[in-house]
């Protein structure tokens, strides 16, 4: 019976989106435009398969939210993520996951010694630095934000512009970016086989003696793939704890699923489609030209398309962007409401047009507010 009412429910729902274009909880918005809280709580008691779904565009093959994936699940949780087979044996292996956490936080894996993974990475910051650009070897500034990395382990393709394939590729491109670690694996890995403490490590993780780059590569990329955000009230509520929320952010969450469109990008568990879009920020023709994919592909339609990044400890990740030009969530947001820039004209024929997904929200103050402080629970 449970299962049918859930059924009845859900075509419900399913049919009032279809004719008004909105998800179903919009009789909880008064006349006045202000939301009724408690109205928008009784559409989202429960767990989360049980709520009225979200609006997305026709086309925008959306994923529900859920909890964040366990250890075991690395190659199950998304059923095309880049995660493999001889991976996920590493994930399942202490000591190879040991080893990368010890490699991560490793500053001679760089040229001078003095810069590792970690130091871009931080766990305070959602693994990212809290810079609006990353910072490298002998201070130099790298073209991007430090990307944070709770979705690196499901993400088909890595970094902003999606250059790596899969992790092992990804975990030493750092090490041999002049901006970054100017450094390279086989010499990283020569520094550390003359450590008799690395070259014991090594061996305990990997059950053989020898230290390579294809290793480091092994229990690097295990050790990312490990990296899980803390669970917060965002959890809580989605499991059904009804009262995890204040109602502003219950009203968040809402804006969230339907006017702010925030879901046709920020969906699933990590709230990440793991896509490339352009919203807007390629500035083509500029001194701070950045086309994003289309440097990698060199096809026109990727100009300006970047990653969609993890909204998991969003609120941590600041400045936000893949050039860390907004320092402050607020601002990002009203930037959002606006609809983003206007395209910029054609240079020497290439265009990079907002993707359609990106539009004018008309959201007020206080929904913007609320909007926030809903991102802030993530």
């Amino acid at each position: 019976m449970k299962a049918a009412r859930r059924l009845c429910l859900l075509a419900g729902w399913l049919a009032a989106w279809a004719l008004t274009g909105v998800a179903a909880a919009e009789p909880c918005r008064h006349a006045d435009q202000t939301w009724d809280a408690s109205c928008l709580r009784r559409q989202y008691q429960g767990p989360v398969h049980a709520w009225p779904p979200p609006a997305v565009d026709a086309g925008v093959a959306w994923q529900e939210w859920g909890p964040i994936p366990p250890l075991d699940a690395a190659r199950s949780w998304l059923p095309d993520n880049a995660v493999r087979s001889p991976l996920a044996r590493d994930i399942a292996r202490p000591e190879i996951r040991a080893l990368g956490a010890r490699l991560f936080a490793e500053p001679r894996l760089s040229r001078s010694g003095r810069i590792a993974c970690a130091s871009c990475h931080q766990p305070q910051r959602a693994l990212g630095d809290g810079r609006p650009l990353a910072i490298g070897e002998d201070g130099l500034m790298g073209r991007r934000r430090s990307m944070p990395l709770y979705g690196a382990p499901f993400a088909p393709l890595l970094f902003w512009d999606g250059r790596a394939n899969d992790l092992w590729q990804q975990v030493l491109m750092p090490i041999s970016d002049p901006r970054e670690m100017n450094h390279d694996a086989a010499s990283a890995t020569a520094r550390l086989a003359a450590l008799p403490e690395f070259q014991t490590a090594f061996s305990e993780a990997f059950g053989e003696t020898g230290v390579s780059a294809a290793k480091m590569a092994r229990a690097l990329a295990a050790h990312v793939a490990s990296r899980r955000p803390p669970a917060t009230r965002f959890d809580a509520f989605i499991a059904g704890d009804n009262q995890a929320y204040t109602d502003q952010e219950v009203i968040g969450l809402h804006l969230f699923r339907n006017q702010a469109r925030c879901m046709q990008c920020h969906h699933g568990p990590l709230l990440t489609d793991q896509r490339f879009h352009n919203i807007g920020l390629s500035f083509l023709g500029r001194r701070n030209q950045d086309l994003g994919r289309y440097e990698i592909t060199r096809d026109p339609a990727d100009a300006g398309t970047f990653r969609t990044p993890s909204l998991r400890q969003v609120a941590q990740a600041g400045p936000w962007m893949h050039n860390g030009i907004f320092p402050r969530l607020d601002g990002l947001l009203r930037m959002y409401n606006a609809g983003m820039p206007p395209d910029a004209p054609a240079v020497e024929g290439l265009r990079a047009p907002k993707s359609p997904l990106i539009q004018p929200l008309s959201l007020n103050a206080d929904e913007l507010r609320a909007l926030e402080a809903f991102l802030r629970t993530l």
